[in-house]
């Protein structure tokens, strides 16, 4: 974990000492400034040839192939110490800085000096690892050409040298064009399953089976039990038979209230804050009367199933249950007679196809598919390992020299045990990551088990740890992305959840890779799982990176004092909070869980994590907070600032310090009720939310110039619309929410230029809880970018007819529509023109769809969710006038949820009027 250390301490180094302006701390400090004026010259030219060092050692290792080319023993304990050397290093600087920063009154010169010795020693370090990395690599130069530092003087990064050293003209290696990758497609890891996916999908769907089912899928893990599920759950047969479909994934650590609280948002909507017992009656009634589906995804014992069965009424109407385990036991224990399907290994014939499917390629030159055929009989007809080891080869240059070695590396790994072959696989293709990716992999163990990552959270999370080399003009977020997308390239992690137009929006990993990152994480000492394992905490201090703490961390603080990062669902109550906080004086990421019954204003030790760069704090509390003022806070490195509650948690909030966090990007918080008064242009801050209306002021805009994401919340008492008449300032805008403004009833339209110079970028425009009226769609459809719009809630009750105007959302691609009042919609005329994705959800009164978006051809998606079985009728209508008269070839699908039979009035005896069913 070389890498990783070494862009670590050099980005440290850069962000306190190399920037264009001196740290925040500093600047408040005269004492210090004083100081530094006195000293800054010696300090900054040791600074200087310590970060050269170590972009040095930084591009050697990043261009290293070292490691996959000969015995690397003497590699390896090299970069262990630069390893060690790095991490030691940063921490006494950082260690340092504290002291510095956190000095109340008096700084002495001496506090400069010895960091001044701590910086020079470093210096020292790094020139004797170059020495031994240059010694090294003298003496195994690569056949193919000239060495790594041979490349690097060609280049112009090493001085001494100005020569230039051809490749060997005697190298005889077959090299052909890149395969196409296509790892990520789910079709392609789906080969050799069909007889299953058609046996499961009889037993689901058998009408003649009226009782409640249960269907289970066993193997061992890698084997593709949770692959098969999802395509069973995602089937369009599957999707039109059952009225609801939920999905939990359980795990060996699980817990009940999450199981049942997810099932129950997959069938209703809205976040609910009862407890267990509460869930699970909820759960039942939702699901007594419809048919379901339920998929309990990965289970490992019976109590598991015990504790979440008694949700699933049995109504005798073909409803269904399956089950994924790797355990027999658990599936007999829980499945229906003999409804157990066992996961078999490939034959040779399927594990080919899935591996060609991976590579995307089914004709290879002679040689490469003897070697291709001979690396996929060594996996054993598992497709974990054929997909991760054909990922391996699409990352891999295609020659000979390099699939041989493939091939010898699969060949030692795979004695043993499925189990442990599996295992060694996956080992195999971790050990040949780029060193900037493995850091970001491993980092996967701090999350729980079958959890889903969202991704907007990761890259952030991994930009704030500092492994992540910084690149010119470019985010770290951007850098970042491109090391996730690499990772599911590998198939080391995959896509749970896209985005309308492809993105990534959530990741998962697999269970048999996570146990990898945890386990390869301890051994580089970088991660350390409180409540996971019994380790002798108290018998020595541990320095771990990352602390994941599932128990309560207070009595091991000792151990982990010098951390970066700290995650953990433990909840801490606010008052151990502060204590725990006190001894953690390194900390950048802090993403914890929290009781707080007071406010967050006790929070005053965060105050002294002058390291801090990323804050997520929630607290599970209902209780208001009254007050909190982040005046305290003045964190200079801070990127991204969140504090999230169970309920409307904030009813006042001083935010004052942002304007003195120039590095911060996100600040996310439920309710904003100041920003304190400040003449600063904050030039770094993109996205903030939920922002009162009342603080919408071109004051405040103008001081933000590059925000693109906004929240807003309006309240019962507010009715403040010049907000709509500041948002011109706002030139770089590109997405904004507005929630919860009861009065906002209708939008400005008079000196607005909607239509050229109001928020010109602005691609998402989205509504929650609100009273507009569908009138205001009109001005909404003359935004020139405009490309996703969502309207939940946000209409008037007594406004339930929209007729669009003319050649309106020229630019709309998704239009997502949540409205119970909701009942006629004119046809579209001109509008839409180039819309992908129509969603309505919980439109019980919404008749149909207009049959004018037949013609509309980039439509390639209806997706409809608790809506009447009439609109669903309407849909299949446009899709198959779609087929029938449209030559552009795109296909519409319809996906449906929980369609509810259409109900009509009809007169009782007594003349009342009621309402049936049909």
């Amino acid at each position: 974990m070389a890498y990783a250390a070494v862009t670590s301490l050099k980005g440290t180094l850069h962000l306190h000492f190399l920037q264009s302006q001196p740290c925040l701390p500093l600047i408040y400090k005269r004492k210090v400034v004083s100081l530094l004026r006195n000293n800054l010259g010696f300090l900054l030219e040791i600074v200087y040839a310590l970060h050269k060092n170590l972009g040095f050692l930084q591009e050697i290792l990043e261009k290293s192939e070292i490691a996959y080319d000969y015995d690397n023993s003497a590699m390896k304990r090299l970069e262990a110490e630069m390893r060690d050397v790095a991490f030691k290093a940063e921490e006494r600087i950082e260690m340092e800085l504290s002291n510095i920063y956190l000095q109340s009154s008096s700084i002495e010169e001496v506090c400069l000096l010895k960091l001044h010795g701590i910086l020079n020693e470093a210096v020292k370090q790094t020139d004797y690892l170059k020495k031994k990395l240059i010694k090294i690599q003298s003496k195994h130069q690569f056949a193919k050409g000239p060495s790594i530092l041979g490349r690097m003087r060609q280049r112009g990064l090493l001085h001494g040298s100005t020569s230039s050293q051809s490749a060997d003209p005697h190298r005889q290696n077959i090299t052909v064009s890149k395969f196409s990758k296509s790892a990520s497609n789910f079709d392609s890891r789906m080969v050799g399953c069909d007889k299953e996916f058609k046996t499961i999908l009889d037993k689901l769907t058998q009408q003649s089976a009226k009782q409640l089912q249960v269907v289970s899928i066993i193997g061992m893990g890698g084997i593709g039990k949770t692959t098969l599920a999802e395509k069973l759950y995602n089937d369009s047969l599957i999707t039109s038979y059952f009225d609801k479909r939920a999905w939990a994934t359980v795990s060996q650590e699980y817990n009940v209230e999450r199981m049942v609280r997810c099932l129950l948002s997959c069938v209703t909507t809205g976040a609910s804050r009862d407890g267990e017992d509460q869930l699970a009656e909820s759960l039942y009634k939702c699901l007594k009367g419809p048919r379901y589906l339920i998929v309990i995804d990965d289970i490992w014992n019976t109590t598991a199933w015990d504790s979440v069965q008694r949700c699933f009424p049995n109504d005798n109407n073909g409803s269904r249950i399956l089950l994924t385990s790797r355990l027999k036991e658990v599936a007999e224990y829980a499945s229906s007679g003999n409804s157990i399907i066992n996961m078999s290994f490939l034959n040779a014939n399927k594990s080919w196809n899935l591996f060609c499917n991976v590579l995307g390629q089914t004709e290879f030159l002679s040689v490469f598919e003897q070697i291709g055929r001979d690396i996929v009989k060594k996996c054993n007809g598992l497709p974990l390992a054929i997909i991760v080891v054909a990922s391996l080869l699409s990352k891999t240059e295609v020659t000979v020299e390099k699939w041989n070695s493939v091939a010898e590396n699969v060949s030692r790994y795979v004695i043993g045990d499925s189990n442990d072959a599996c295992s060694k696989i996956l080992y195999l293709s971790y050990n040949q990551l780029p060193h900037r990716l493995k850091a970001c992999f491993l980092y996967f163990g701090v999350f729980p088990e079958d959890y889903e990552i969202h991704v907007k959270k990761l890259v952030r999370l991994w930009g704030a740890e500092g492994f992540l080399r910084a690149v010119d003009h470019r985010y770290m977020e951007e850098v970042a992305m491109e090391c996730l997308q690499d990772l599911v390239d590998r198939s080391l992690v995959f896509v749970s959840k896209q985005s309308y137009n492809g993105k990534m929006k959530a990741i998962r990993i697999h269970d048999m890779l996570r146990e990898l990152c945890l386990r390869e994480a301890r051994h580089e000492n970088l991660l350390t799982v409180i409540g996971y394992e019994k380790l002798p905490f108290f018998k020595k201090k541990i320095s771990s990176c990352w602390i994941r703490a599932t128990s309560d961390l207070l009595p091991l603080t000792k151990c982990f004092h010098k951390s970066h990062s700290l995650h953990s669902p433990y909840s801490y109550y606010s008052g151990s909070v502060e204590t725990l906080f006190s001894h953690f004086k390194l900390l950048r990421v802090v993403d914890i869980v929290c009781i707080f019954y007071f406010g967050y204003g006790q929070l005053n030790t965060l105050a002294n994590l002058v390291h801090l760069r990323y804050l997520a704090l929630r607290n599970l509390i209902n209780t208001p907070v009254k007050y909190f003022d982040l005046e305290l806070f003045e964190h200079y490195n801070m990127q991204s600032f969140i504090l999230r509650g169970a309920a409307d948690t904030f009813d006042f909030f001083v935010a004052s310090g942002i304007w003195k966090m120039p590095l911060l990007r996100n600040f996310c918080i439920q309710g904003i009720g100041s920003l304190g008064t400040s003449s600063i242009v904050h030039r770094n801050l993109e996205s903030i939310s939920w922002l009162d209306s009342m603080l919408c002021t071109k004051d405040l805009f103008t001081r933000i110039p590059n925000l693109k994401k906004l929240g807003i919340y309006g309240g019962y008492d507010k009715n403040n619309l010049d907000c709509f008449y500041n948002f011109v300032h706002l030139r770089q805008l590109e997405e904004l929410s507005i929630r919860a403004w009861w009065n906002l009833n209708h939008i400005p339209c008079s000196g607005i230029q909607w239509a050229t110079s109001f928020l010109p970028k602005l691609k998402k425009l989205k509504f929650f809880d609100t009273k507009l009226q569908w009138s205001d769609m009109r001005l909404f459809g003359m935004l020139p970018n405009l490309q996703v719009l969502k309207l939940i809630n946000s209409i008037a009750s007594e406004d339930r007819m929209w007729e669009p105007s003319e050649e309106g959302f020229r630019q709309l691609k998704r239009l997502v529509i949540e409205d119970v009042f909701f009942e006629r919609w004119n046809d579209v005329g001109d509008n839409f023109s180039v819309l992908e994705c129509l969603e309505l959800r919980n439109c019980y009164s919404l008749q149909e769809i207009p049959s004018g978006f037949a013609n509309i051809t980039t439509l390639v998606l209806i997706q409809l969710k608790s809506c009447l079985d009439s609109v669903l009728t309407s849909a299949k209508l446009i899709q198959i006038q779609e087929e029938q008269y449209n030559n552009y070839g795109n296909a519409v699908l319809v996906c449906s949820e929980n369609i509810r039979a259409k109900r009509v009035k009809t007169k009782s005896k007594n003349g009342m009027r009621r309402k049936r069913d049909e």
